[in-house]
């Protein structure tokens, strides 16, 4: 297969206002016409709109937030984009000729691994031999178009889970939760409006000097980290931009024993199908590297920073404080921040769209997507408001307990209570998150007024304690088989009398947290 550039090909499938679609090369995002991506995968969606921020944060990051909204007032022209992507041209090559874009400097020998094996939510050996590939199956993929293999290299070098001995995870650990800002839906914006409102300004360390593999690793050597050294890369040892192509897995793929035909995940004709590929243990080990997409939770005991990943039942609002500002040991990506800060008109109209994996080691459970609000006020150095906000969180977040212990007395036994308290969280934090985020309005609305603030915290716990008693009493009493049969002298049964006990509880140990944590009368 001869080499092709990722920035002279037109690769990038993207979608026009009209409904039309199209491939561009990177220096066409000035193109105002052009709505937004167009991958048929969203990890592939996700992925691309990483490595254009990237690419445009490499290349063109601005110095202070002056000039960001210089160029969001004033647009890019093409040849502006062209010669500053001109300077990664060597790091954007791909194909047979080394290097190639995020790929093993040196040449790897050993076994051959079918094409599919790159992404993320392929079949692992064990599934294979289980015979446990149950939602993606074997051979679904057997061959790729060079468009298709360079996102999906990109895709799992950007996601990498643990992947077996020495197949070092992704910078920001196994599937990291990526959080973007974006415009309300339904204003249409262009797509590099998109992508430039994640571009935040750098200082002068931070900003590539060069661009050679301090930013780029597949420029030269992998600095690998086999036993008994185990050395890890550290963000001093590289340069900052290095966030947003980390390359942990060492891979080659065959660009030599390609075929012709069509791509079996775009569908269209190449007569350079890749089919398959070589990888090699022990790659770069990154520690310590805070990505500035990503929202990251301090370790208490060890102080580190742990990037936020997929967990079962995605996002929820228990996680949205420390999304978009700081709560608790938890705090936003740099991009938010950068977002809050800056002085422009109309920062109020935009939200976060956060996305990742879900893994359970190297089984990707699943793909999770999350729209979450975006509020500047939470911003004012001056304003309560986000510890009024941490105090209604904690209050869902305490009764959450309250509700899963009675209902696991009710269901005690129930053979899957695990499975029970999965199903339970998951519900609670969707069924309630509606009147939360109302609350969270009215408390902004509100915000010059304290004396109204305790008002609506009451009624948020009133809401809450609804919820529960109604989960509560459909578990309890909703059985149409249940006998509710009363003796003579009207007394319940003995089965009734212990749900009515139990529901009386549920309601006072609410009320106790109710009162401790905001402070408020019945």
């Amino acid at each position: 297969m001869s080499t092709l550039s990722l920035l002279d090909e037109n690769w990038i499938p993207v979608v026009h206002f009209d409904g039309h679609l199209s491939k561009i090369q990177p220096s066409q995002l000035v193109d105002e016409t052009i709505s937004d991506l167009a991958y048929l995968r969203p990890d592939f969606q996700g992925a691309a709109y990483q490595f254009l921020i990237g690419l445009l944060q490499t290349t063109l990051s601005p110095e202070d937030n002056s000039e960001w909204r210089k160029y969001w007032n004033n647009g890019f022209s093409s040849q502006q984009l062209t010669e500053a992507f001109e300077q990664v041209r060597i790091a954007m090559q791909f194909g047979a000729t080394k290097p190639s874009f995020m790929q093993d400097f040196a040449k790897l020998e050993g076994k051959k691994i079918p094409i599919t094996n790159l992404l993320i939510d392929a079949p692992g050996e064990n599934a294979l031999k289980k015979n446990t590939d149950h939602f993606v199956k074997r051979g679904f993929v057997k061959v790729m178009c060079p468009h298709c293999a360079a996102i999906t290299l990109f895709t799992l070098q950007t996601n990498a889970p643990s992947g077996g001995q020495g197949h070092r995870v992704s910078l920001r650990g196994g599937g990291p939760i990526t959080t973007l800002i974006m415009p309300e839906l339904n204003k249409p914006t262009p797509l590099w409006k998109k992508l430039w409102l994640n571009v935040i300004p750098l200082d002068d360390e931070e900003r590539p000097q060069q661009f050679d593999a301090s930013v780029f690793p597949w420029l030269a050597a992998t600095k690998t980290s086999e036993k008994p050294k185990n050395l890890s890369l550290f963000p001093e040892q590289a340069n900052y931009c290095q966030a947003f192509w980390g390359m942990p897995r060492r891979i080659e793929l065959d660009f030599h024993q390609t075929e012709q035909g069509q791509c079996d995940i775009c569908g269209e004709f190449s007569t350079q199908l890749i089919t398959q590929y070589q990888t090699k243990n022990y790659g770069i080990q990154y520690q310590h590297w805070l990505h500035p997409l990503t929202p990251y939770r301090t370790n208490k005991k060890t102080g580190e920073q742990l990037a936020i990943k997929g967990q079962p039942g995605g996002l929820v609002y228990r996680d949205w404080l420390g999304m978009v500002s700081a709560n608790d040991d938890m705090h936003s990506a740099r991009v938010v921040t950068t977002h809050l800060d800056r002085n422009f008109k109309d920062k109020q109209h935009y939200h976060l769209w956060c996305f990742g994996y879900d893994f359970d080691n190297m089984k990707a459970r699943c793909w999770y997507e999350h729209t979450f609000p975006v509020y500047p006020d939470l911003a004012d150095p001056n304003s309560d408001l986000k510890e009024i906000i941490a105090q209604a969180l904690a209050l869902s977040k305490d009764s959450l307990p309250i509700l899963r212990k009675a209902m696991t007395a009710i269901n005690k036994h129930s053979t899957s209570t695990n499975n029970q308290s999965i199903s339970i969280d998951i519900a609670f934090w969707k069924e309630t998150e509606l009147p939360f985020y109302q609350l969270v309005k009215q408390l902004i609305t509100s915000k010059d007024n304290p004396s109204g603030r305790q008002p609506l915290l009451a009624d948020f716990a009133k809401t809450l304690l609804h919820y529960i008693i109604q989960v509560y009493d459909k578990a309890a009493f909703g059985d149409p088989d249940q006998s509710f049969n009363y003796s003579k002298d009207k007394k319940p049964n003995q089965v009734v009398c212990k749900e009515i006990s139990g529901r009386e509880n549920l309601i006072n140990k609410f009320n106790k947290l109710k009162n401790r944590k905001l402070k408020i009368s019945k």
